[in-house]
């Protein structure tokens, strides 16, 4: 049967990345955008969580936060490594504890602090569904 209730327990519904490792004493964040539908809600909680899945089960970071805004917004979190967890973490999303919708997108973990993040590089040519010259017209030397 499908529910459309909250749950009283928020891992009744996960959105995540399997099989990443984390190593001890090292930093590590968790990074992505998120907006809440207009009509459902002006908030939502939902636990960012980074939990290593086989014994002894350690959870590196369990934190509940607010997901406050109907435009896109970037929400960040960063943790240290406590043990070193070899291909065998989960990084993602609890969110069962609410109905409100809401969206992510462009969901990262990666070692080190924000600043640490490699960014796109820019390109010349911006994705406008045109390009700049057509290809038919360019002509070989």
């Amino acid at each position: 049967m499908f529910e459309t209730e909250p749950s009283t327990d928020a891992a009744h519904v996960k959105v995540y990345i399997a099989g990443l490792s984390v190593e001890k004493d090292k930093s590590y964040t968790i990074a992505f955008w998120a907006k809440l539908d207009a009509k459902e809600g002006d908030n939502r909680e939902v636990i960012v969580y980074a939990q290593m899945q086989q014994s002894p089960w350690i959870l590196f970071l369990n934190q509940t936060i607010t997901l406050d805004s109907t435009e896109w917004k970037e929400y960040v979190n960063t943790f240290a490594g406590t043990a070193d967890a070899k291909d065998n973490v989960d990084v993602g999303l609890k969110v069962a504890q609410s109905n409100v919708d809401f969206w992510i997108d462009d969901f990262r973990f990666f070692e080190g602090a924000p600043s640490d993040e490699i960014k796109p590089i820019e390109t010349a040519v911006k994705p406008m569904g045109k390009l700049p010259v057509s290809w038919g017209r360019i002509k070989g030397h």
